[in-house]
């Protein structure tokens, strides 16, 4: 990464310039594609892209030879990063555990933030091996050396040239001690620092320099602090590679299944449900703190998602494309939401049986459904995919219409005890009463055709309780069994 100005240093995804190729949307690294880049780490191995993976990372020992092919110097270079880190940060040059030292939070912090928008995991390893950083590659080994080696050393003094990083599958870093004033900058949470780390771990993972006119991007040649860490392309772009979060999820199995589905929670009238929110900005801008990013990665991709409907109700789905619309490498305008034609099913809780499918829209369109009948309580599944091998960032908002439940008085979605006892102190006293009063049939009167309304569905929504001394008494009064299902009483 450069501050300024730089150059292209050519061999092995060595990249310290200015120069980027045009593209549309994230530029995989030059030979990754057609192909998957970090077939195998330390932690396993993967066989196409999309699929999650977890790296290994950690530091070479000061004094470990650093092969930079030339690009900066003549002779031998050798690794000082602790060294100059522990001097720019307070750290102690006695403590061997760097984990320990005040700046390990913040290369600790830059992987992090790309696991929490991704299927990418990231694991320190203390140990190393003490091999030549860089070319010659060596792959990590869990306890012994990790996939990526940070290293660091005098590039071309302060300013230019910040950092470079190695493609895959050379997972190599080197910082350059030359600009530690510039990143001992506290600033933004030392964004300076952390935005250099994130921009060359993309360089790890696959990712080429981009460029935008409209928009500013993590992997543009030149470092930019008015944002912090990875934009809504790059995002997108490490989903292309190693999937969403979610893919994480079930020992990596992600919740590509029914039996897999990601739980989305209960869904009512008053709390509608909505995932991938995140994404759907006006712009490539993320702010710091958001990981609410979802998508389809390739045709074999399909996204689960279950939701609890506490009493029977109408569905409603709105599943929207998003990504952003912007200027990339000199390219016409590239269109982030309409790189794959979505469409979804929807699956009752037999969890076999589809409800519905729907596949109105072409790619760019909100695909929506209105007013489907759940016809009864329980938990159900959203399924979504996408007809093309490109990767579409999508949000799904589910909303929910309750059907009227006879007999829930006090409108919780529930019929037990607490509406038994509002009935009871209505009961038989006259006329002019409401549904909130024990009315349940409308008729102004609290009677035994509420009470027997209500026993048909008692219990429904909710753990049927132990029947207590007055729920029995009063239904002797009544003449009515509780143990008679009656049916249940839409309106």
């Amino acid at each position: 990464m450069n501050m300024t100005s730089g150059r292209v240093a050519a061999g092995l995804g060595l990249w310290v310039g200015l120069w980027c190729t045009p593209a549309a949307g994230f530029i995989p690294a030059d030979g990754i594609l057609p192909g998957v880049p970090w077939t195998s780490t330390a932690s396993g191995s993967r066989t196409f892209n999309g699929q999650p993976a977890t790296f290994t990372w950690g530091f070479i020992a000061d004094g470990t030879s650093i092969n930079d092919q030339g690009d900066f110097t003549a002779g031998a270079d050798f690794s000082n990063l602790i060294a100059s880190f522990n001097s720019s940060f307070g750290g102690s040059p006695g403590q061997s555990d760097l984990t320990e030292q005040p700046w390990f939070t913040y290369f600790d912090q830059a992987f992090g933030r790309w696991a929490e928008v991704s299927g990418l995991s990231y694991v320190f390893e203390p140990n190393d091996t003490g091999q030549t950083h860089g070319p010659g590659f060596l792959p990590g080994v869990l306890g012994s050396r990790p996939d990526i080696r940070i290293g660091g050393f005098n590039m071309d003094g302060a300013s230019n040239v910040l950092a470079y990083n190695f493609f895959p599958s050379i997972g190599d870093m080197a910082i350059d001690t030359g600009d530690m004033a510039f990143f001992s900058n506290g600033l933004g949470n030392h964004v300076r620092l952390r935005n250099t780390l994130m921009h060359e771990i993309g360089h790890g993972l696959g990712f080429e320099h981009t460029s935008s006119t409209t928009d500013a991007l993590l992997m543009e040649p030149t470092i930019n602090t008015s944002f912090d860490g990875p934009q809504l392309d790059e995002i997108r772009g490490a989903h292309f590679l190693y999937g969403d979060a979610l893919e994480k999820t079930n020992g990596g199995a992600g919740n590509n299944t029914v039996a897999d589905a990601f739980d989305l929670g209960v869904l009512s009238p008053a709390a509608p449900l909505t995932i991938g929110a995140d994404a759907d900005v006006l712009s490539q801008r993320i702010e710091a703190g958001m990981t609410d990013f979802v998508s389809i990665a390739y045709t074999v991709d399909t996204d689960v998602f279950s939701f609890t409907s506490p009493v029977p109700g109408q569905l409603s789905v709105a599943l929207k494309p998003v990504g952003g619309v912007f200027a990339n490498g000199g390219t016409p305008d590239f269109n982030a939401n309409a790189s794959n034609d979505l469409f979804f099913s929807v699956i009752d809780v037999d969890m076999v049986s589809s409800l519905a499918f729907v596949d109105d829209e072409s790619a760019g369109f909100t695909e929506s459904l209105d007013g489907l009948l759940l016809d009864e309580a329980g938990e159900y599944f959203i399924s979504i995919a996408g007809l093309s091998n490109s990767t579409q960032m999508y949000r799904l908002d589910l909303f929910f219409e309750a059907s009227a439940l006879l007999g829930d008085f006090n409108g919780d979605f529930a019929v037990d005890l607490v509406d038994l006892s509002i009935l009871a102190g209505s009961f038989g006293l006259g006329s002019g009463f409401s549904l909130s009063e024990g009315d349940a049939n409308g008729d102004g009167v609290v009677d035994l055709i509420d009470l027997s309304l209500l026993a048909g569905n008692f219990g429904f929504g909710a753990a049927v309780p132990e029947p207590g001394v007055g729920l029995v008494m009063v239904g002797l009064l009544a003449g009515v069994s509780w143990r008679v299902r009656w049916p249940i009483f839409r309106v």
